[in-house]
């Protein structure tokens, strides 16, 4: 299909969202459905990133979770597009070998704050205090410790040493845990919980409205972003390998990440209905509103009925 070259910029919420979009560049996804990125920046706060989106100073967001169920409620133009993750995969740390969440009422959690970023809320906070929640305990029945609002490597050596030292029992961890294993600690996997996470393509319909059929061609472009990174691990991996030389933030990623993204990036009931129910928290008058409202999934649902994704596969 012959599409009028466009050009875009973008923000991306976190630095583990960068595979897929390494991908997409490198392997000529972008290039493919005839767009031309003029730009990919890190952005730390949703306010800022949602004022550039609405401003059209960029056409798109990579994450931004939680607050966009609260705008659409106010009259935004924020839109949600597809969601290539759909869950999260946590682990509890701690001193005492303990055989569930339950056990953890009482205990001392060393985590982010819940609040007190630019946006007022934390998602990864959120995450854990949803898994609290599903553990039948009350977010007061465990004292929390908070020493920093975002993951950094200070926050994670912080945290590290609190458990090490006994100032804490214990942590729920987003990521790798051999280090604490290496240190006595004991590690409990956790059931996934589903969550609207990771590059979730969020945009408003302003954006696609300036540009040739842009949401049908960012669409496509993950699609087969996703196709390439399942079917050419080998070359997916050099990719990786140079973003983390290229991105000292981005040393963590792993390839795992983007192998478990569905071939037809729709998202699950269960995790829309999470990530509103974090919304809920900080912003209770979003009940007024369908979390439904937030997506437009019908770039997604005319390139799979029309044999595209599937034929990708065969």
């Amino acid at each position: 299909m012959n599409y009028e070259p466009v050009e875009i910029r973008g923000y991306f919420r976190a630095y583990s969202h960068l595979p897929i979009w390494e991908v997409m560049d490198k392997a000529g996804m972008w290039e493919k459905v005839g767009i031309k990125m003029r730009g990919m920046e890190f952005c730390a706060s949703p306010p800022e990133a949602e004022a550039a989106l609405f401003e059209g100073r960029i056409d798109f967001i990579s994450g931004n979770h939680i607050t966009p169920y609260a705008l659409v409620g106010e009259g935004k133009p924020i839109v949600c597009i597809a969601s290539p993750s759909n869950q999260v995969r946590d682990r509890m740390v701690s001193r005492e070998k303990i055989g569930s969440l339950a056990e953890l009422r009482g205990k001392k959690v060393v985590d982010l704050a819940f609040e007190g970023r630019v946006a007022g809320f934390n998602h990864l906070r959120g995450n854990h205090a949803l898994y609290i929640i599903r553990a039948g305990l009350k977010l007061s029945d465990v004292k929390w410790i908070e020493i920093g609002e975002d993951i950094t490597p200070t926050f994670r050596k912080e945290q590290f040493d609190m458990l090490t030292s006994g100032k804490a029992d214990a942590a729920l961890i987003t990521g790798g845990t051999a280090q604490y294993e290496e240190a006595g600690l004991h590690v409990l996997p956790l059931d996934p919980l589903p969550m609207i996470n990771g590059p979730t393509m969020t945009t408003a319909t302003t954006a696609l409205a300036r540009k040739d059929r842009l949401g049908e061609r960012m669409v496509k472009a993950l699609v087969m972003a996703i196709h390439y990174a399942r079917t050419h691990r080998d070359e997916t991996e050099k990719l990786l390998d140079g973003l983390r030389k290229r991105e000292p933030e981005a040393a963590g990623v792993r390839y795992e990440s983007l192998a478990r993204m569905p071939i037809k990036p729709y998202p699950t009931m269960d995790a829309v209905g999470n990530a509103y129910e974090l919304c809920l928290m900080k912003i209770p008058e979003a009940k007024k509103f369908s979390p439904l409202s937030l997506w437009d999934l019908h770039y997604l649902r005319e390139l799979d009925d029309s044999g595209f994704i599937d034929g990708l596969y065969k």
